[in-house]
């Protein structure tokens, strides 16, 4: 599902952001990304979403050489993979329901088929009966569900979540954890950028911990140890 070879990524003249990583994700797992500031891990999330290339090694995701994929195939690529931020990045001026279904016009998706599967999806969420809703009429949990509401509408095969914990207390952190666990159980390989030891502890999923460029520390249903 996701592999690097031995990938770099230098930025101008500086040390390596990411140094020689190997690493290889199954379809259908959970992984936890962890490590300080500067480790590493947003690098990582940018180059599997072609926004920044490799300055060596191969990076494969579903089946794509991102080394050698042309800019135009890229938008295709990534329909593929749904990304929750920690800021949520909802657009202040439509509802819930104009949210999540933007990501499907994206795709070009038709009027009907968006208004079965946007309902859909947020039931998958909770939020069922907060379509008509404006974010700022929303909790953060609930923003933060809308978001998640929003990448995964296309049916993704990754789901990338960088912090997406990182604005909220620790009973929606929690509730936001085990909606990616269910997510995760239907089938979609998800990989969780974060800082909040506690869950990582708790949920005892694949750690992967990052520290200055590198893979520190990679183990099956391991908890948060600093690198």
């Amino acid at each position: 599902m996701i592999d690097l070879d031995r990938v770099s990524k230098t930025y101008e003249k500086g040390l390596p952001a990411v140094d020689e990583i190997s690493l290889h994700v199954d379809k259908g797992e959970f992984v936890f990304l962890v490590g300080d500031s500067g480790s590493g891990k947003s690098t990582l999330i940018r180059l599997l979403l072609k926004e920044i290339e490799p300055t060596h090694g191969m990076i494969t995701v579903n089946g794509h050489v991102l080394n050698t994929m042309k800019h135009k195939a890229v938008p295709a690529y990534r329909r593929d993979i749904g990304v929750v931020f920690q800021d949520f990045r909802l657009l202040g001026e439509m509802n819930v329901f104009e949210n999540v279904a933007l990501a499907m016009h994206a795709v070009g998706a038709s009027g009907r088929v968006i208004r079965k599967r946007v309902p859909q999806c947020l039931k998958e969420v909770g939020l069922a009966e907060k379509y008509r809703n404006l974010p700022r009429q929303l909790s953060g949990g609930e923003q933060q569900r809308v978001a998640i509401a929003r990448a995964i509408v296309n049916r993704p095969k990754i789901l990338l979540a960088d912090e997406p914990t990182g604005n909220l207390d620790p009973h929606n952190s929690y509730e936001i954890m085990k909606l990616l666990e269910t997510i995760n159980n239907n089938g979609t390989t998800v990989l969780v950028v974060t800082h909040d030891k506690e869950l990582v502890d708790h949920f005892q999923k694949r750690v992967i911990t990052m520290r200055r460029g590198t893979i520190a520390r990679d183990v099956e249903e391991g908890g948060y140890i600093e690198a």
